[in-house]
């Protein structure tokens, strides 16, 4: 049976495909079982429609959502972006007490994660893996194989 379209909560549950597209799952990793998210995309208002940059990709307001986490003493939780090759990533911020982090995203194709850190000045990420998500238009190529990715199924994106 393939995954199926679930409202509210169920949004991140596992098999379930977000009824908004523009609403994302974000999955848990090995180091964080059970932990649950999302990634809203949003465009800034332009009278064009569309909100670009001037190569020409787009331009989101991403805000990642920790819906239930476990949070460790003296740790903090990074937002992060990536493209697909991993070769260029934008720090989006602390996950902050209300479980939200918002950051400006200029790429088409891109991962968001979350990092559990020692600090929040790090500039790029050093610490494990909690949460992964990727945007709509990622699953054009869905990552399957690849790194960390490499245990998921490619059917659920």
């Amino acid at each position: 049976m393939g995954a199926a379209f679930c409202a509210g909560p169920a949004n991140s549950a596992p098999g379930c495909l977000p009824v908004d597209p523009e609403v994302v799952a974000l999955r848990p990793t090995q180091q964080a079982p059970g932990a649950a998210g999302t990634m809203r995309l949003a465009m800034p208002v332009s009278p064009f429609g569309v909100s670009v940059v001037q190569d020409g990709s787009y331009r989101f307001t991403v805000t990642l959502v920790v819906e239930q986490m476990r949070r460790r003493a003296g740790k903090v939780y990074v937002g992060w972006a990536t493209t697909p090759e991993l070769d260029q990533v934008a720090k989006l911020g602390v996950v902050g007490d209300d479980g939200t982090v918002s950051g400006v995203v200029v790429w088409n194709k891109f991962l968001v994660l979350i990092t559990e850190e020692n600090s929040a000045e790090v500039e790029s990420w050093q610490g494990p893996m909690i949460l992964t998500g990727l945007a709509p238009a990622g699953r054009m190529h869905t990552m399957a194989g690849h790194g960390i990715f490499a245990d998921i199924d490619c059917v659920v994106y």
